[in-house]
């Protein structure tokens, strides 16, 4: 498929395909939905290793635990530097696990399919219902559905049994979790009815005044008979008023599956964009009569895209630059184990900071990541594979692809591809297609086969299979060597490139614009720099030396920091700071984003023992914004703000010349300290994108005022502590709705007897719950921690905690305390969060 270099999209795209649990009203007076979907989480029976025969209904499972999904066992650790994840895994232990649930067959159901939907295990998911196998999914990553129907039995109880196998490993590059770790849902239907991930909804024209909608429907049925029914299309806008609807006849044979085709129009359409996330409702309903036999809905938002091989991207008629992040896909304390609440919040925390796009690496991620995103103004670059056939291999000193199918990580996806791929990348498009947030696919990351020694196959294979499955979106892959891409012709096959840092790629942008003019460009994973939260250095460290930066002073001004920290001044990583790859990315015209690796620190590909934790994010796995969020902030937003490194508590280094930054996105910062002005900076040549002042250590305060125009707009102050002498906390909610799944992160900040942070300590403390709560988790960031994340016991890093709360299901009053466990400093403090 040729593609131009400039492709026009125009999307009406909606989230997985999510199914209404009402009714109407014709349906609801006979008693019975038209289709029902609800969790399928609650009390499930667990077994952390293997079990012969576990399937079978007679099976003993008495002394299992019964615990609620989505869960995780390898974030219960313990962390070892034996275990066999290594550096990629954390250290953290994998194996075999087994999970059971009993249920009664719903009230009603007779005549009707049920179905189960696991939207995620890992990995090797094997399940069975009443002894009777269902099927096998390897791939952890995609969302696989089993007709339980036949095997139900109406009467006595069920027993849904599912056997994970994540003991090979290396599967992965990084922390993958184990278990089933995604939501489980059970859906209820006619025996003609929609099928699964049934819609593919498209917009093939959007005007100001009007916007052509295109529903392709698959509808599937089961019964006996032909069946004719009417297909009732209708769009519903965020008032809940129908907006749009179409009608017509469908005669379907016993026992097929047909493909509907309709078209009409909406007036005066909301669109979609980052800034304006607005969202509509497909609602399909099929009616035999006046009875409504299913309806389906999926989440929709008009929107047009262009991808100019000079302009970049353009979004509704808007120049728009990718402001984005890759991630993965843990929730740090949580481990992989998907809360939704925590991952709703880890996006806020990067829209405040003026994220605008993400891209999922380097797997499909939760349903729940894209409806979100849908809602909050996402861009998404949905990736599917890490891994296709190959491995790397070293030749007189580059790397090169392998000559035979060792893959990326030793047990990795390279096992599976063949068998496995083409259905994990069409099921993964079926059921993402319709979300107006992705903007493309990518269908690999860093695959050895685009250099030499590689294969060119693949890429057009996959590439064939996403334009077939979804002619509307362009597709890419995440490129790191593309010298040797380029030469190899890999590059050539892409719709679009995304550009890696791997091999010196990031500075090779404008090099291949000039030889490539028609090439779509962005940077897919740049840059990978590299920070601890409160570990500074005024000597960088980067791993390809020939692009260190420059000290910032003579002498290192802070030797005590620990080999296995990274510095937060910039000046860690690989081979590109944050300023430096955001000034190209922003001044190249045609250059239309950048994903900078990544949002946040992540379990695994630690670099070695004791290390645990990958330290690039810009926000901590505690949820810790570090320094360089701020940069980001400085440079994505209008909101004046103003931060200042590093802290100002510094005993013994009175005198010592200490750089002293401010991110702003305000025209000038004065610093003072203890209350004498050290000067006003502006952005200059040399420092664009931050401001800086050579200070002698003197303790006291330190604060900066930001001005616009003139004004003062904001200000920010550092004062030196003394000694940890009492602990605050604050909880970012203080009432759980019980109706909801709601989470309380707890922070927990170590303060001198003035009230000023102490942002060295690392005292110990106990952290203990009264009321209708639980912790489920407590953290402090620190990438060298090997305490459970399950333990009541925290030591704080760098002055900080972490304790996540969530209720039990009960009203009442829920009481957390944090006790020092050396009662030589500070006393008990507690916070009280209310269920409702």
């Amino acid at each position: 498929m040729k593609v131009p270099p400039a492709l026009h999209l125009a999307l009406l795209l909606p989230l997985l395909v999510f199914c209404s649990i009402y009714s109407h009203v014709a349906a609801e007076s006979a008693g019975s939905p038209p289709r029902v979907r609800e969790s399928f989480d609650a009390d499930w029976l667990f077994l952390k290793h293997d079990a012969k025969g576990a399937e079978a209904m007679d099976y003993d499972h008495s002394t299992w635990r019964t615990l609620n999904l989505p869960h995780d066992w390898s974030i219960e650790g313990p962390f070892d530097a034996n275990n066999v994840s290594k550096a990629q895994g954390g250290y953290l232990p994998c194996g075999i696990g087994w999970y059971r649930k009993v249920f009664k067959t719903p009230a009603g159901v007779s005549g009707k399919k049920v179905f189960v939907e696991f939207d995620g295990i890992y990995m090797n998911g094997e399940v069975w219902i009443n002894g009777h196998r269902l099927g096998k999914r390897p791939y952890g990553y995609t969302g696989v559905q089993y007709d339980l129907t036949p095997h139900l039995d109406p009467n006595g109880d069920n027993i849904l049994s599912v056997r994970v196998d994540n003991s090979l490993q290396q599967s992965t590059r990084w922390y993958t979790g184990s278990g089933i770790y995604r939501h489980v849902w059970l859906t209820i239907t006619d025996k003609l009815h929609v099928a699964h991930w049934g819609t593919q909804v498209s917009t093939p024209e959007i005007t100001p005044e009007r916007a052509k909608v295109s529903i392709r429907t698959t509808i599937r049925n089961e019964y006996k008979q032909e069946k004719s029914i009417h297909v009732i299309q209708s769009v519903i806008d965020s008032e809940g008023s129908k907006v749009a609807s179409q009608g017509d006849k469908l005669n379907l044979a016993s026992g097929k599956e047909q493909i509907i085709n309709q078209q009409f129009s909406v007036a005066k359409p909301a669109l979609w964009s980052p800034d304006s996330p607005n969202m509509y409702t497909v609602v399909t309903e099929l009616r035999d009569g006046n009875t409504i036999i299913d309806r389906y809905e999926s989440p929709l938002g008009f929107r047009t895209i262009v991808i100019d091989a000079k302009q970049g991207l353009i979004v509704n008629g808007k120049n728009t630059i990718m402001k984005g992040v890759c991630n993965h896909h843990d929730l740090g304390p949580l481990g992989a184990a998907l809360w939704d609440q925590a991952l709703e919040r880890r996006l806020r925390m990067l829209k405040e900071m003026g994220c605008n796009a993400i891209r999922t690496a380097h797997n499909p991620s939760c349903p729940e990541l894209l409806d979100f995103c849908n809602r909050m103004g996402f861009l998404v670059i949905n990736e599917t594979f890490d891994e296709w056939r190959r491995g790397w291999f070293f030749e007189d000193g580059t790397l090169v692809s392998s000559k035979n199918n060792k893959g990326k990580a030793s047990k990795g996806y390279h096992l599976y591809f063949d068998k496995w791929a083409e259905k994990d990348l069409i099921d993964h498009i079926r059921r993402d297609r319709n979300n107006p947030c992705v903007v493309m696919w990518s269908v690999g990351n860093e695959v050895p086969e685009a250099q030499k020694y590689g294969e060119l196959e693949t890429v057009k294979w996959l590439q064939d299979l996403c334009h077939k499955h979804d002619p509307t979106r362009l597709v890419t892959v995440g490129c790191n060597f593309t010298i040797g891409a380029n030469k190899t012709g890999f590059l050539q096959l892409l719709d679009v490139v995304g550009y890696n840092g791997g091999g010196n790629s990031c500075y090779e942008y404008e090099n291949d614009k000039k030889k490539f003019p028609d090439r779509l460009m962005y940077a897919s994973e740049v840059p990978h720099t590299l920070q601890t939260r409160g570990e500074y250095r005024t000597n960088g460290k980067f791993r390809i030396r020939k692009y260190q930066p420059t000290p910032l002073v003579k002498k290192e001004v802070f030797p005590e920091t620990n080999p296995w920290y990274e510095s937060s001044y910039d000046n860690a990583g690989v081979r590109i700071t944050g300023r430096d790859s955001w000034r190209l990315t922003k001044n190249l015209p045609y250059f239309f984003g950048e994903f900078r690796w990544t949002g946040f620190d992540y379990i695994g590909e630690s670099g070695g023992w004791p290390r645990v934790i990958g330290n690039f994010g810009i926000i901590d796995i505690c949820n810790f914004p570090k320094d360089t969020y701020y940069f980001y902030q400085s440079q994505w937003t209008e909101k004046p703000m103003v931060h200042m490194l590093p802290h100002w508590t510094m005993p013994g280094k009175e005198g010592t010349i200490v750089p002293v930054w401010c991110y702003t996105n305000c025209d000038s910062v004065e610093l003072f300290l203890n209350g004498k002005s050290l000067g006003v900076r502006t952005f200059t040549k040399e420092h664009d994108m931050h401001m800086q002042w050579l200070v002698p250590y003197a303790p006291g305060e330190l604060k900066a005022v930001a001005t616009k125009d003139g004004k003062v707009v904001a200000t920010t102050t550092k004062r030196t502590a003394g000694s940890v002498a009492q602990i605050s906390l604050d909880a970012d909610k203080t009432v759980f709705n019980l109706k909801g799944k709601d989470l309380s992160y707890i922070t927990v900040r170590l303060q001198d007897k003035d009230g000023n942070f102490c942002p060295k300590a690392n005292n110990w403390m106990t952290l203990s719950v009264k009321g209708p709560g639980r912790i489920i988790a407590t953290g402090n960031g620190d990438p060298l921690s090997h305490e459970s994340f399950q333990s009541r016991s925290v030591r704080a890093f760098n002055g900080m905690a972490l304790a996540i709360v969530a209720p039990t299901g009960e009203e009442g009053e829920i009481v957390v305390t944090a006790r020092p466990i050396a009662r030589t400093w500070g006393e008990p403090v507690k916070v009280t969060i209310s269920a409702k």
